[in-house]
């Protein structure tokens, strides 16, 4: 069976979701907004959020609510597409929960931090349930880290988080832990599992995300931070893409600002130093993973790029819609808050 045959239907399906995601236009209206009450009410009329918002009395809601229910409509996209999928499809998909599994441990990690809810878990539980081996109720109920480490035994967690357990360890370190087993897992099971186009563009995109998100960091420790070379070790990523593992090293030798800078010249990714001079690094993070999904998903359409293009169209969206919640909930100016929710 060709290619177009086996893809139609989940794309022609990821087509129909991708019509419902909020349009560029449409943040400068969110941008506008006077009240949560403003961004729920514009939600519960949307076509992407209308099936989880349906029914709150906007009045009522709590705002950690909000964005439980937010992120929740991410993993209700998801849902759908796996559910239509095919083993192989699935394939893919489980390497993409990966990442939604340590935002939602992240998540309980952050109760446990500030003692109280902030999340509404409750309505993401019996998805995460079906796709992780994880009990979120014991992370949820842990009134220490030592108590939400416990409860993550038997997971590749326990053991990562375990390592790095000490009295003078901080929610960044644990969150820092997560993100590279994350990668790491992610980076060895494509190999395992996909073939074909699917491994190239998982390879290609997967790829690019570590070695930005290694420059940023290399960059950021060395101005904000005065890490030393020994430390910066332990929060790097350790896989290398089209960043060579010697230029990596050198980057994390550099002692110098315009060290680091000389080092990233001679490497494809010369193009970000502006941009970490000028502090506009996170949207040409972004931009620049926005062109390589788009340019896959045009390269590929008989693959599961396209559902992959979606998800992180749908992913970028919900940190987007988050954001303006902020925004609005600290009543910053429409122009200040454009600035956080555009990525052009």
């Amino acid at each position: 069976m060709s290619n177009l045959l086996v893809y139609s239907g989940i794309v022609t399906k990821t087509r129909a979701l991708e019509a419902k995601t909020v349009k560029n236009t449409e943040y400068q209206s969110i941008a506008d907004f006077e009240s949560i009450v403003d961004l729920i009410a514009y939600l519960k009329s949307h076509p992407g959020y209308n099936e989880i918002f349906a029914g709150i009395d906007e009045n009522l809601i709590h705002r950690g609510q909000v964005e439980s229910m937010i992120n929740n409509c991410l993993y209700k996209d998801f849902s759908k597409l796996y559910s239509f999928s095919n083993p192989d499809q699935k394939k893919v998909l489980d390497i993409v929960f990966l990442r939604y599994e340590v935002n939602i441990l992240k998540y309980c990690m952050h109760m446990v931090y500030n003692q109280h809810r902030q999340y509404d878990l409750d309505i993401i539980t019996a998805f995460f349930n079906k796709h992780s081996k994880v009990d979120i109720a014991s992370l949820v109920s842990s009134k220490s880290m030592d108590e939400y480490v416990e409860h993550l035994k038997g997971s590749d967690y326990h053991f990562v988080l375990t390592s790095i357990q000490k009295t003078d360890i901080t929610s960044f370190d644990y969150e820092m832990k997560l993100d590279i087993q994350y990668f790491m897992k992610a980076w060895k099971l494509k190999d395992q599992i996909l073939s074909g186009d699917n491994l190239k563009y998982v390879t290609a995109t997967l790829g690019l995300e570590i070695d930005l998100l290694n420059i940023m960091w290399l960059y950021r420790s060395k101005k904000f931070y005065n890490l030393q070379v020994k430390d910066a070790y332990a929060y790097v990523i350790p896989i290398t893409y089209k960043l060579k593992k010697d230029k990596l090293i050198k980057l994390m030798e550099t002692s110098t600002i315009d060290e680091f800078s000389g080092v990233l010249k001679a490497t494809p990714y010369e193009f970000m130093i502006p941009s970490l001079a000028n502090g506009t690094v996170e949207k040409v993070y972004q931009k620049t993973l926005y062109k390589a999904y788009k340019h896959y998903n045009d390269k590929y359409p008989n693959s599961m790029a396209p559902i992959s293009y979606y998800l992180y169209l749908k992913r970028t969206e919900i940190d987007r819609l988050t954001s303006a919640l902020e925004c609005i909930r600290y009543k910053l100016d429409p122009q200040d808050t454009l600035k956080y929710i555009t990525i052009t």
